[in-house]
This record gives C-alpha cells, structure tokens and sequence, in this order.
C-alpha cells in the first residue's frame, strides 16, 4: 500500500552517536535470525513478529531521541504511526516499510532532524522505507481528497509518541471524511478492484499468478477489509465474522488460504531476494520443494505447489466477489439497480439482484433444486448470494447417482451448457461450490491440475470451462478471435450441444496417470455419457471429438500443408463428424 507522501525536504545525514546504529543493527540481526527460522520451519508468526522487531526499533529510537527536546514536543507533540502492510501487521520478508510522523499542529523545521535520526539507519541496512510528515489537520484533509490515501490511514496503527494523537486522527477520519460519503468510497474501492483486476488479470487462470494484485491475491482480502472498516467501523479481521461479512466456516477458510499465500510470498521474497509477488516460472520449483510438496506418479512436485496454490486464491477469489456484491456497492447503487427481477421457479427467490434459496427444506423437498439455481442464474443473469453457495456447500450431499441420472437434471444442464456467454460465469460458480465436481466425479481429477509447461497457460479445469465459453462467444461481440469465420461456422451447427459437452471434457483424461490423454478421455467420457442415457450415435460424436481434438493442431505443426495428401488425410479421418453436428437433434 503506498504511504502518505510527504513534502518534507530532508537535510544532509549528519553524525549521529553509535548507540542509535546499534539499534539499526539490533533490528538486523534479529530480522536476520527471524528469517532463519522461518525458512526452517521453527516460525509460524513471521510476519507478526518482524512487525514487532520494527515496532521495537521506532519506540527505542523514540525514547532515546536526541532531536525530541529541540522542538518541545510537550507543546507540538507527535506520534509514529503504521501504514499499510505494515499497519496491518503483514510485513513480508522484503516488504516496504510505510511510516507516518503525525504531529498535532504545524510540522516543525526540526522533523527533518527527526526522519535523519530514525528513517535514515534504515535505509543504510537495505530497508525499503516510506515515510511522511503532517500535520492532523493536513493528514485529514489530504485522506478526505485522495483516496488512496485514505485506504493506507484505514491500515494505521499506532507504534509510539503520543497516542492520544493517534486516536484523534482515527475519530477525524470516520467524522470528517467517512461519513457523508462512505458510499462513495466504497464504490471507489469496488470500481478499483475491478480495475485491478482488469489489469493483472485472474489468478485461476494464470500459470505465473500476482499472489497480491491479481483476482485471488492478497489485495482482493484487503479491499474486503477497507471496506468492512468503511461500513462497520471493524478494529480486527475476525470482526469480519462478528459483523456478519463472513460465516464462522468462512473466515476459518479464509484465515487458511491466507495462511497459504503469505507464506508464498514470504518465500518467494527469500528465494528471489528482493520484493517480488509475480510466481514467475523460474522460482516455481524452487518453491515447491521448500513447501516439501512430494511428487508422484500422476504430478509432478511443482504441478501439486500449484494446483494448492490455485485453489487457495480461487477461495479467496470466491469470497471476495461475493462480498463485494453483498457489501460493496452502496444502498442507492443498489436500488437504482433493482428491477422486477423475479424466479419462475418454486423454492428459489430473488433478494438484492442475486438468487437464493426460499429455505433448506425447500432443498431437501426438492434436490432438483440444487441445479435449478444455476439455470436461473444463467437466465437472469445474476449471481447466487453468498447464503445460496453456503447452502449448496451444505446439501451437496444430495447429488447422488440418481440425480446425475435423471434426465430433469440433464437438460438443466444442457441449458446451462447451452446459455449464452455473460457477466455471471454459472460454469465457473458450478465448479467452486463442488457442484460440478460431485454432478460429474471424473472432473474432480482435473480441478487445480497443473501442467507445468510451456504449451498450458491455465489449469486443467479452468482450461476446459475457458473452452466452453471461447466457443460460446464465436460471431458475438465479446469473440476475441475477431474472426468471422467462426461465428458463421458456429451459427451452422444445429446440434451445438455435442461440440459443448466435448468442449468440457476434451482435457478430462489429464486425469489420469498413464497414456495419451486424449484416449483416456475419450474412454471415461463414453463411459459418463452412457451412465446419463445419451444415445449412441451423440456418445460416438462427442469421444470422437476428444479423442481427435489435438487432430488439426498436430497437422499443422508437423505436416506439410502445402500436400494435398495432407487435406485428404485430414479429411479422411473427420469424416462425417461435422454432418454430426449439423444434423438436427
């Protein structure tokens, strides 16, 4: 988070007495013995810790100033505050250090003394320090205009001085700037989340994540605090849970995946040597083997590294947009927004544009459900309340063999498979509340698979449903291809639903530890549709597909498409698939 930036110019270093270096040295070597243990495994409150280590420093530089009885700070006194990261006690192995000098009136000329004496030993030791001076009233006034600003003053944390400042600060803040406009704000922080998001793109579908600014990052768990901090005035992320923000189970699953992450970047910090929250390639192995993740047969060690690492930012991911949604626009936003959205379908309701479930007995009266708030979702195009997925979660139970095959639950699907591509990706929240995987057991295999190699860019699952949707979109605005060819030839084919369902599962052998993955497909997918009652001939058309769907890409790599013995091979081996596809149902 950037710190407050002040407008201080600071003097020349001038000598300071070797007891205030030793402090410096005091922090180096304690950092340097907290980072021992926690590479070996014997710290598991890093980053608490090496805050405490700083806060020791400021309040031992504090207590034994030399600049402090210069400028009478009984008559101007201040305080050194916390920002960021570090304001929230999160301070990574190469972190920023964000300060801020607050002082009650007017800052003095003598700060410049002040910073020399405190900041200057830090940067001397290799530390990354950020720091400002102002006033109480420039502090409040400046939060009030930026609010970027504002967000690192809601991270603020007292270390030492006068703390009666600090509070006072605090209660400025909330009156003078928070309310009146805290719809504002947090409008503010949801728009530039999904700016964020826009520019470092979707951590599930990245093989090289920002563990911090990308979607699943850190920064989406921080945004969720600013603005429960906006809303409900919260001291702690536990108070996420007392305000109601989370479940119980929620916040136990959020503190685990965090718990995660952090100690990703950590050690991505330690093996790079330097800040760095971008999980590039070169570092992945290294990591992996440092989390003592084991290889086997199916997975590689890395492959399992990051398969953990997915499912623990697309958890957070999923409690981010949901908590946005719920708690992240303002009530007028949200009223200007409502329309007379209603559900056709008895035991589901609609509340604050999203979709919920009228009641658990509603559910366990009518399993059916459980897949009827999806195909609703895709018709109405809005998103399932957070209530609705803890309910999914909770009955999930009820999908057995009979509901995957009854042939109610399978058009459901099919629709849902068939509707068009929209802001609501139904698929997608299909796969993170465990629907998917416990409708159709063999794509349980491909969820958070990693391949770890040049070709694959995302994971397997995420892969296969980007697949769906990629093809969904030919001929339509949203078509990134820009090519019109595929939109004709998609718009030609009357039975789309088989090419969809070999979309989903042409990468569903990867699986599977042995042979080509494209055979083990084809034989799991016959085996999948034969148990739903698909016909013969529609089982034959969709294995095919799996089985020949790296066909065109092996030709044009290795063959010589100049040959018309090429084509005619080609041509040979599709034979009449794609009369298959535009046949009529």
């Amino acid at each position: 988070m950037a710190s407050i930036k002040g407008n201080t110019k600071l003097s020349q270093p001038k000598n300071i007495n070797s007891g205030y270096e030793s402090a410096s040295e005091k922090l180096q070597k304690k950092k340097k013995q907290l980072i021992s243990d926690f590479i070996t495994g014997k710290e598991r409150s890093f980053m608490e810790r090496h805050s405490r280590i700083l806060n020791n420093y400021f309040i031992e530089k504090f207590e034994s100033s030399i600049v402090d009885p210069k400028i009478d700070i009984d008559k101007n006194p201040y305080a050194i505050i916390a920002l960021g990261g570090y304001g929230r006690e999160e301070q990574c192995i190469h972190s920023d250090v964000d300060l801020l000098f607050l002082f009650e009136k007017n800052v003095p000329d003598e700060a410049d003394d002040i910073i020399q004496e405190i900041v200057y030993p830090l940067w001397d030791i290799g530390l990354d320090v950020g720091h400002s001076t102002r006033s109480l009233k420039e502090c409040v006034s400046i939060s009030g205009e930026d609010f970027v600003i504002l967000n690192s003053v809601l991270d603020a944390r007292f270390i030492c001085g006068m703390s009666i400042l600090y509070s006072e600060l605090m209660k400025q803040i909330r009156e003078k700037v928070i309310n009146g406009q805290s719809n504002k704000i947090i409008n503010w922080l949801v728009e530039s989340n999904l700016k964020r998001h826009k520019h470092f793109g979707d951590s599930a579908y990245l093989l090289e994540p920002n563990i911090k600014e990308g979607e699943g990052g850190l920064r989406d768990y921080h945004t969720m605090l600013w603005i429960a901090r906006i809303k409900y005035n919260i001291k702690q992320p536990r108070d996420l849970e007392y305000f109601g923000c989370l479940s119980h189970g929620e916040f136990q699953v959020l503190k685990k995946a965090l718990s995660f992450i952090w100690e990703v970047r950590n050690r991505l910090h330690y093996i790079a040597g330097r800040k760095c929250d971008q999980l590039y390639f070169e570092y992945q192995t290294e990591l992996a083997n440092a989390l003592k993740f084991n290889k086997d047969d199916s997975q590689k060690q890395v492959e399992k590294f990051l398969g953990k690492l997915h499912s623990q930012m697309e958890l957070l991911k999923q409690q981010c947009l949901t908590f946005l949604y719920e708690q992240g626009y303002s009530k007028k936003s949200k009223q200007i927004k409502r329309t007379a959205i209603q559900t056709i379908v008895d035991g589901l309701e609609v509340s604050r544009d999203m979709l919920n479930f009228v009641s658990s007995e509603a559910i366990l009266d009518s399993p059916d459900l459980l897949i009827k708030i999806f195909e609703e979702s895709a018709r109405l195009q809005i998103p399932l309340s957070s209530e609705a997925k803890r309910l999914l979660k909770e009955f999930i139970y009820l999908i057995d063999d009979d509901f995957r095959k009854s042939s109610f639950v399978l058009k459901s699907f099919e629709r849902i498979l068939l509707a068009p591509s929209t802001t609501v990706d139904v698929l997608n929240d299909m796969l993170s509340t465990g629907f998917l995987g416990q409708f159709i057991p063999e794509f349980k295999n491909i969820i958070n698979r990693i391949q770890f190699d040049e070709y694959h860019l995302y994971p397997v699952a995420r892969h296969s449903l980007l697949t769906v949707q990629t093809i969904k979109k030919f001929g339509t605005p949203e078509d990134k291809t820009g090519d019109q060819l595929y939109g004709d030839l998609y718009k030609e084919l009357s039975n789309k639903r088989l090419l969809l369902w070999a979309a989903l599962f042409h990468d569903i052998g990867k699986g599977e530890p042995t042979g080509g993955h494209s055979q083990r497909g084809a034989k799991i997918v016959n085996d999948i549709l034969k148990k739903r009652g698909f016909k013969k001939s529609d089982i034959e058309t969709i294995t095919f597909l799996i089985n020949e769907h790296l066909l065109l890409i092996k030709t044009a790599s290795r063959r010589d498409l100049n040959d018309e013995e090429t084509a005619i091979a080609c041509a040979r081996k599709i034979k009449d698939i794609i009369n298959d596809l535009c046949s009529s149902l």
